[in-house]
């Protein structure tokens, strides 16, 4: 088990500290469930007329509402947007909307709105986003299933999108619970002067966060900033970090072979891990 590794457990705790101060999890699920509501503001004749290209929209300006905000989040938090896939969701969504507005019809907007959960869910190994968005695509179906069926069913429709949207609100509400836990913890894996493991905690926030200023590292690694100084200008002097420094803030950015050392780091600490939990 990777609890036998210590330096696997620091990075890992600072990977998830990280993911929390940039609310990975609560943000696009919350951003998701105002959309279905969004849904439902539009009206009931959603296909008709001039309301399909506001249907079209919704996906498309729902992830684009996450990455904007997560943008603007940056300054507050001194912590990156990072790779989460907020790129790929929009991309995806916008697709799917002025290319394949077929598929909106067959399956309804949540799907694609799932689907884009599932994106980030799977490329953050956040079990949490991606099971949400399985759950949401199933439900969109279910939905426009109901929807065809005439007669009441569209009373049925119009209260499971509002169900469906409040879920995904409520699920938000949880994981941003969970988000302010994990910061708030002691964590029990603050720095102990290791420098090989401080590197590493460094490069998971910077791997997961793609940029940090340097105050935001300090807090999410539990690195002292004295400390953090030496640590940054090691990594800087191996070209695994690049500094960048704005009027007020000095920023820390991982490099791609940054990300290589990281990734071929985890990969033998988890050799490790197994190892000796066989």
């Amino acid at each position: 088990m990777s609890a036998t590794v210590p330096a696997l457990v620091a990075a890992d705790s600072a990977r998830l500290r990280t993911r929390a101060a940039r609310h990975a999890r609560s943000l696009p699920l919350a951003v998701c469930g105002l959309a279905v509501l969004v849904l439902v503001l539009t009206g009931a004749d959603w296909f008709e007329g001039n309301q399909f290209w506001l249907l079209v929209l919704v996906p498309v300006a729902a992830f684009l509402a996450t990455y904007v905000t997560a943008f603007a989040l940056r300054l507050p938090s001194g912590v990156g947007v990072g790779s989460d896939g907020y790129g790929i969701a929009l991309v995806l969504s916008a697709l799917v909307a002025f290319l394949f507005p077929w598929i909106l019809l067959a399956t309804g907007v949540p799907f694609v709105l799932g689907l884009g959960l599932v994106v980030l869910g799977l490329r953050a190994s956040d079990r949490f986003l991606w099971v949400a968005g399985l759950v949401t695509m199933t439900a969109s179906l279910a939905l426009v299933t109901v929807s065809g069926s005439g007669g009441a069913s569209s009373v049925l429709h119009l209260v499971g999108t509002i169900a469906l949207g409040l879920a995904l609100l409520a699920a938000a509400l949880v994981a941003l619970r969970g988000e302010r836990q994990t910061l708030a913890a002691g964590d029990g894996a603050l720095s102990i002067g290791d420098p090989a493991t401080d590197n590493l905690r460094v490069l998971a926030v910077l791997g997961d966060a793609d940029e940090a200023d340097q105050p935001a590292l300090a807090r999410l690694t539990g690195i002292e900033e004295r400390n953090l100084a030496a640590r940054l200008h090691d990594l800087t002097e191996a070209s695994l970090v690049h500094a960048r420094i704005t009027k007020n803030r000095n920023w820390a950015q991982i490099t791609r072979e940054g990300r290589e050392e990281l990734r071929t780091r985890r990969e033998a600490l988890r050799g490790v891990a197994e190892h000796r939990k066989a």
